[in-house]
Parts: C-alpha cells; sequence; structure tokens
C-alpha cells in the first residue's frame, strides 16, 4: 500500500505538470498570435525603395518596445504588377487576412476599394507621393502637409518682397478639394487673378498650358505665379512651356510651394538637373527637418544602414526623404493603435480605424495627430530656397508660429527667431527677385514703368563714371555706364529699355538715402559693396573687385647712380676681398719667381693679380704647393663674382616699384597729410579706423589733381579704390607706384531699392 501511494503521487505530479505545460504552450501561442499589415511600395522608385526600409524601421523599432503583440508586413511591390488588372489592396484584404494598409496606394486601388463597402471599412494610411483624389472612403487617411500652412507662406513671401497679394495659381484640382484650396489663398489675404487648372500631361493639356502662357503673355508683362499642388509631370510639363516662351525669369516671377520641390531631390528624381534647369532663378520652399535633434540622428544612420543591406547596389550615399518619414511614422501609428486594442477588437476594422485617428505621438519630424482627413505633423517648417545653377541655395527659414528667420536653431527658440530676421534680399539677388519687385510694375494700373537710375555727378574717376551737359540733356560715359547697358540689354527682361538716368549731385550716401526712400528705383556707377549699405540697399552682383589701397611716390631710382655697384657689398666686405686676393696673388708669385720665367718681375704680380680675378691669366703655375694655393681661391672668386652679380640685378630691378613710403607704419609715425576722393567714404574711414586728424586728409575732386598735389609736396601718400588706382597708375606709369597696404571690399555694383 505504501508502494502504490509512492508511486500514485509521482504520476499525479507528472500529469499536472504537463497540463499545465499544454495550457501555457497554448496561452503563449495565443498571445503570439500574428497581426498584418498590408503594405504597398514601387520598387521601381526612389521613393518606394526608401519607404519599404522605413517601415520595416517602424515595425522593428515597436517590436523592441513591446513584446506582447506581434505585428507581419504583408509586402506587395506595385512596381512589379503594375499590369494587371486585379487590385493589389484587395487582393491583400481577401487573400492576405491583413487588418490595415500603409503605403503608396494607387488611384485604381481606391477606386475599386470606393465601390465595395467591405473593402471600404479597412484602415488605409496612404504615404504616396502622388496626392490623390478626394473620394468619398471614410477609412483613407493620407499623410500630408495641411495646405493653410502652404499658402501662409507664400503669403509671408510675398508680404516680404513687398509684392503686391495677387497671384495666378496653376493646380490639379484632382489632387485636392479646390475650395479649400481657394479658401485657403482667401484667408492668407492673396487675390487670385488668374487659375489654371491642370489635370493630366496629354497633347491636350500640352496645348492648353501653351494657349495659358500665351494670354498671361498678352495681357500683363510680368506677374507673379505660384505652382501648388502639383504633380511632379505636369510641373515638368508647365515649366517646359515656359521657359520655352521665355516666361521663366524675365519678369516673370513664380514661387513653388513644396508639393513640387519635396519631389525635386537628388536622391529622388534621375533627371532633376534638367528640370532645376528649366527653373533656374525661382522661388521656393521645401518641408525642412531640424536634422541637429538626437532621434532624427539616431533614425538617418539607422535608415543608411538598413538601406545599404537592402539595397547594396545603390552607390549613391541616400538621405532619408520626407516620404520616408510618413513610412515611418505611419507604420508606428498602425501599430501603437492595434497594440491598444490587442487581439480580441482586432476584428473590428471600425474601433482600429477610431483608434488611428485618435493617433498622437512622437514622430520622425515630430509631434503627429489626426486632422481633417490627414495624419500631419503639428506646425511644420519650411526652408525657404532658390534655385540657382540647377541646385538649391537655401535663404531662409519658415514656421507658421515665428515667421521668417536666419538661423536653423532659431526655429526652436521663440526669443531668439523674433529678434534675428532674414535679409533674403541679399541672398535672392540676380534674376527678378530685388528686395522691392514692386517698382517693376504699377500696382494701380498694371502698366509698365520706366525706371528711375542715379548716377553720381561728382565721380572721381571719369574713366568709371563721366556726366556730361550737352545741349540735348545729360550724357552719361564710362565703363559702369557701359556694363549697366549691356546687362540691361543682355538680360532680356520686359522693362530692359524702359529705364532713364538721372545725375546725382550730393555724396554717395546721400544717394544711397535716396535710393533706399524710393527717389529713384536705383543707382549706377562706381559704388562699392559695403556691408552697412545692405541695411538699406541691395546691391546687384560685383563686376569689379574693390579693395582700399595706397598709393605713393617710388623712391629714388638707385640704379642710374654712376657707384651703385659698390652697394653690392657691405664696406668690410670690399676691404677684405682685395686684401685677401692680393695676398694669395703674392704667395704665388714667390713660389714660382724662382723658376717660372714669366713671374720673375714686380709687373708680372701684378698683371697676374687682374687676369686671375676674370680667368684670364696666360702665366703657367708649375708648382704644386702654388696650385695647392690657388685651387681653393679660384673657387671663391666664383662664389664672390656670382654672389655680385646677383646682388646688382636685384637692387637694379628692385628699386623700379620700391614705394617711399613702405606701409601704414612708417606713414602714421611720419604726421603726414594724405589725400582721398571728396565724396568717397574713405574720408570717414581714415578719420575714424585709422584715426587721421581731418586737418590732415586733403580732399581731391578727380584723380587728375593727384600728381600735383604729390609733387608740391601737399599729400605724401594717396587713398583709393583698386579701380581708381589702377586709372591713376596707368595715367602716370612713372613715379608712383602702391604700396602692401590693403583693405578688401564687397566689389563695385549697381544699387537697387
Amino acid at each position: 500500500m505504501v508502494l502504490r501511494n509512492a508511486f500514485c503521487r509521482p504520476s499525479c505530479f507528472l500529469g499536472l505538470l504537463l497540463l499545465l505545460l499544454l495550457l501555457s504552450s497554448e496561452a503563449h501561442t495565443t498571445n503570439n498570435k500574428t497581426t498584418r499589415i498590408g503594405v504597398v511600395f514601387d520598387s521601381g522608385s526612389q521613393i518606394g525603395k526608401q519607404q519599404k526600409v522605413a517601415m520595416k524601421m517602424g515595425l522593428r523599432l515597436f517590436h523592441l518596445s513591446s513584446s506582447c503583440h506581434k505585428l507581419e508586413l504583408l509586402l506587395h511591390d506595385s512596381h512589379s504588377n503594375f499590369t494587371s488588372p486585379t487590385s493589389s489592396v484587395d487582393l491583400m484584404i481577401t487573400k492576405g487576412g491583413v487588418k490595415a494598409i500603409v503605403g503608396a496606394v494607387k488611384r485604381q486601388d481606391l477606386i475599386v476599394i470606393s465601390d465595395n463597402q467591405i473593402l471600404g471599412r479597412i484602415p488605409i494610411v496612404s504615404t504616396s507621393a502622388e496626392k490623390l483624389p478626394p473620394l468619398k472612403i471614410p477609412s483613407l487617411i493620407q499623410m500630408a502637409t495641411n495646405i493653410s500652412h502652404h499658402i501662409k507662406c507664400i503669403a509671408s513671401i510675398l508680404k516680404y518682397f513687398q509684392c503686391p497679394p495677387k497671384v495666378s495659381i496653376f493646380y490639379d484640382p484632382t489632387l485636392n478639394s479646390v475650395h479649400r484650396l481657394f479658401d485657403s489663398f482667401q484667408l492668407a489675404n492673396i487675390e487670385v487673378e488668374n487659375h489654371f487648372a491642370l489635370s493630366s500631361s496629354s497633347d491636350q493639356d500640352e496645348i492648353s498650358i501653351e494657349n495659358e502662357l500665351k494670354r498671361v503673355m498678352k495681357s500683363q508683362r510680368n506677374g507673379v505665379f505660384v505652382v501648388t499642388q502639383l504633380s511632379l509631370e505636369l510641373a515638368n510639363l508647365l515649366f517646359t512651356k515656359a521657359k520655352k516662351m521665355n516666361m521663366v525669369g524675365n519678369g516673370y516671377t513664380w514661387i513653388i510651394s513644396n508639393d513640387v520641390f519635396d519631389l525635386i531631390d537628388s536622391s529622388l528624381i534621375n533627371d532633376h538637373s534638367s528640370l532645376l534647369n528649366k527653373m533656374e532663378g525661382v522661388i521656393g520652399f521645401r518641408t525642412y527637418f531640424n536634422d541637429t535633434k538626437k532621434p532624427f540622428k539616431r533614425f538617418e544612420t539607422k535608415f543608411k544602414k538598413m538601406y545599404n543591406l537592402e539595397y547594396p547596389e545603390d552607390k549613391e550615399p541616400i538621405k532619408a526623404s520626407i516620404f520616408a518619414h510618413r513610412a515611418h511614422d505611419a507604420v508606428r501609428c498602425i501599430a501603437r493603435a492595434m497594440e491598444t486594442l490587442g487581439d480580441n477588437n482586432l476584428s473590428s476594422s471600425d474601433q482600429l480605424l477610431k483608434t488611428i485617428l485618435e493617433s498622437n505621438f512622437e514622430g520622425v519630424s515630430g509631434m503627429v495627430r489626426f486632422k481633417d482627413g490627414m495624419l500631419i505633423p503639428q506646425s511644420p517648417n519650411f526652408q525657404i530656397i532658390k534655385v540657382v545653377d540647377q541646385r538649391y541655395k537655401d535663404v531662409a527659414l519658415w514656421s507658421p508660429k515665428l515667421g521668417f528667420s536666419e538661423s536653423f536653431l532659431e526655429v526652436e527658440d521663440n526669443k531668439a527667431a523674433t529678434q534675428v530676421k532674414p535679409n533674403m534680399g541679399r541672398h535672392v539677388d540676380g534674376g527678378d527677385w530685388s528686395r522691392k519687385p514692386i517698382t517693376l510694375w504699377s500696382q494701380n494700373s498694371g502698366k509698365e514703368e520706366k525706371l528711375k537710375f542715379a548716377v553720381p555727378r561728382k565721380g572721381a574717376c571719369q574713366e568709371l563714371v563721366k556726366v556730361s551737359q550737352h545741349l540735348n540733356g545729360n550724357y552719361f560715359t564710362g565703363l559702369s555706364i557701359d556694363v549697366f547697358k549691356a546687362a540691361m540689354t543682355n538680360i532680356n527682361m520686359p522693362y530692359a529699355s524702359s529705364y532713364d538716368l538721372y545725375p546725382f549731385d550730393s555724396t554717395y550716401e546721400e544717394m544711397m538715402k535716396a535710393v533706399h526712400n524710393k527717389t529713384y528705383d536705383g543707382a549706377v556707377g562706381d559704388i562699392s559693396i559695403m556691408a552697412q549699405r545692405f541695411e538699406s540697399v541691395d546691391f546687384s552682383v560685383a563686376y569689379l573687385e574693390a579693395d582700399i589701397v595706397m598709393v605713393v611716390k617710388e623712391k629714388q631710382d638707385k640704379w642710374k647712380s654712376f657707384w651703385v655697384f659698390f652697394e653690392a657689398f657691405e664696406v668690410t666686405v670690399w676691404l677684405l676681398i682685395p686684401t685677401i686676393h692680393l695676398f694669395i696673388s703674392s704667395v704665388i708669385w714667390v713660389i714660382e719667381r724662382r723658376n717660372n720665367e714669366e713671374l720673375k718681375g714686380f709687373g708680372s704680380l701684378l698683371w697676374f693679380s687682374v687676369s686671375l680675378i676674370s680667368y684670364m691669366q696666360r702665366e703657367p703655375v708649375k708648382n704644386g704647393l702654388a696650385r695647392l694655393v690657388l685651387g681653393p681661391w679660384l673657387f671663391g672668386i666664383l662664389i664672390v663674382g656670382a654672389s655680385f652679380s646677383a646682388s646688382l640685378t636685384s637692387m637694379m630691378t628692385i628699386s623700379w616699384s620700391q614705394p617711399s613710403i613702405p606701409d601704414i607704419k612708417m606713414l602714421m609715425e611720419m604726421n603726414a597729410t594724405v589725400g582721398c576722393n571728396a565724396e568717397s567714404f574713405i574720408c570717414d574711414y581714415l578719420n575714424g579706423s585709422l584715426k587721421i586728424e581731418n586737418a590732415r586728409i586733403k580732399k581731391m575732386n578727380t584723380i587728375d589733381d593727384y600728381p600735383k598735389a604729390f609733387e608740391n609736396g601737399s599729400i605724401m601718400a594717396a587713398f583709393l579704390i583698386r579701380p581708381h588706382a589702377e586709372v591713376f597708375l596707368a595715367k602716370n606709369c612713372i613715379g608712383y607706384t602702391k604700396t602692401n597696404f590693403s583693405i578688401k571690399l564687397g566689389g563695385i555694383g549697381f544699387v537697387s531699392s
């Protein structure tokens, strides 16, 4: 009985243990039930590749933070199956058993879903770069930016450059609600004068685009065009036609929203350079990410590693685009919603959709939340850019709360951004974006007006700018005038021939104020580009280099003196060389005169000494000891002769341009009087920076007055900008030279308001 009980107890124990293991295994299997998420991507595009990698990263990040729920991605490549009549979304739902779909869903898929009530209840989060048409699918959610932010940014650009708040827009009505688009413009106080709806890239649309551009060309010779909510194909077609008709630049202003610029990136399209070439000079904005944040840096590092593992054949370095960020955040959003519901509630598509719509989490590019049928980042930041030489030129940053700011870090700091504003006019120079392009047309009538440019009458260098009085009026000549006329002719602007030049009788600084006060639209002349002048006016690209140089008289030419060769060596050297030479000649003569008939007399000694210098001696040296003494001295004569020739040659060449006052330090020690142009800013520089008293500064009207002042001793030095100095030295090529003193300036350019 005891043995039986002992046997039964272990059996019962083992049976109970097996039962517990089975229950635990079943519970573990139940808890680890795999839920599928359908993924649509296009492997034929760079965007599709990036989104595939980003979505895998998003799911991996979810599994690292959650071990209770297992999710799986069911991948579907739409590129390899683009000719199939069957909807990829339909297959994944009916046969793949997916609970939600994310990725680049195509239009034909959505059309199929909109006709099927059952399929239309499955949550679909679209991360497509192609904007989707407004279909009545309650479960469709788009990852996008609120269009109202785009329009506010456009309004800020127009306000900054003081353009009239009237625009013509090009858009695709199938990509968004037309009413929402126009309401956004109206809320931003922008009047839409003309709107052109482009819905496809068919031949008919090519003709219609060309006809519309011709109509605009006839009705207005300049204007502001906004391109927004447009696909990349249509944007390419639009700018191809506009470029052929000379409507990109040439008085026409284009603003491109981030819908297009986010797509035009070197890592997204292969032929981006040709499109950017058609958009040369236009300004716009793209989505900006603060790459200084640690989460962003971690994402970028992991993304590059995973992308290289997934696509090792892609050699070029890849940077994650905004579409990759959206795909990553979309998968995380769906995974978080599924985890919140648990396995028991995942059968309800409506409940899953509701949970997704309540999402509010920190994504790669900031906080993500649901609004107006879209998952959008809160307060997106935009980077204002200009297309220059087929590349992006960063101009400023813009955010809905802070407006424009200069530095990337200022977007994160409200106080800094409100204090430091960018001078976008300085960055957006050239083309048709001046600081205030309102002067290019009349706000009231829309008619062309003549531009007014001031020209300094009291220019110091008439070779650069000269104003002459004739019976028929003023006559303007000089290099600056020629460059300006050539520029206005060659830039092929509609208003290039509509300008007048007016003589200005005051100082250059007063001329800058007159341009700033709108008395003139600009100024033409030998105007130096300086930092302080940028506060009130803008400059063109410099057409001449400019810096402040010091011109003085040359030293007296020593090479003309008969005894100049004595200065080749010091006095002690001159005494030492003939002494050694006579001593060595005497030693050789003493040794040789007993056995050498040609070296017996004292006269022979003198002649031997002279002829030895030039290696012309004919008297043979027979004694071995004499040869031992003579050999090293012949080598010494060679060295001395070469040194003498080099020193004398140097003296005769360098002395041509030796300044009488070598540097500014000696000039200050001499308390000498200096000269400068009467209307130049150099007078203030000499007094303020170099601390030269006004009594020691003599003002000259023209550069022709300087030679006389130098000759009578009125001035010891002249301070000129380099172009003036070059003209002065060309006129007075003998007797004057530049010193090593130089203060770098920005160059010589034209001025605009």
